[in-house]
């Protein structure tokens, strides 16, 4: 293809230069905090005052009956079907009711001086209770240290 004009024994004309960008604008920031020590939190109250035993207690008490009911569940599934499938039955409705204690418990502490989210919180404990003390009493534990360890005797 000839250049424009017809003068196709000339070469053509070279591209302009690529522009040179602008210097990069660069800021440090130095934090003079980040050397300040490290003050301690006040501490919480010990960890037996935390678990809080008596409520804990009457939990357990309270979701007694529908403990029973959810261990002969466990159990009709571990007899009629397989093992395997009543430990799959018992910790899905076990992390279901972990994850609802979670939230519900939060809520009532954000909201201390209501009642609902801590009536919530108490229902949401009493379930997990249930289902714990349900699979434990129905579901051999030492299968899970079976499966964690490989050993079988």
């Amino acid at each position: 293809m000839a250049p424009p004009g017809g003068e196709w024994w000339r070469p053509p004309t070279p591209p302009p230069p690529v522009a040179v960008p602008p210097p990069l604008d660069i800021h440090i920031h130095i934090d003079p905090s980040a050397w300040l020590p490290v003050t301690e939190p006040e501490p919480g109250p010990s960890w037996w005052a935390r678990c809080r035993p008596v409520y804990n207690a009457a939990c357990i008490f309270v979701g007694l009956p529908l403990t029973s009911g959810w261990a002969g569940v466990l159990i009709d599934v571990r007899d009629e079907a397989s093992l395997a499938g009543a430990w799959v039955m018992a910790t899905i409705p076990l992390a279901v009711a972990a994850v609802a204690d979670n939230h519900h418990r939060i809520t009532a502490r954000v909201h201390p001086d209501l009642w609902a989210p801590r009536a919530r919180a108490a229902a949401a404990r009493v379930l997990l209770w249930v289902t714990i003390l349900g699979a434990a009493a129905a579901l051999p534990i030492a299968t899970v240290v079976y499966v964690l360890t490989g050993v079988r005797s």
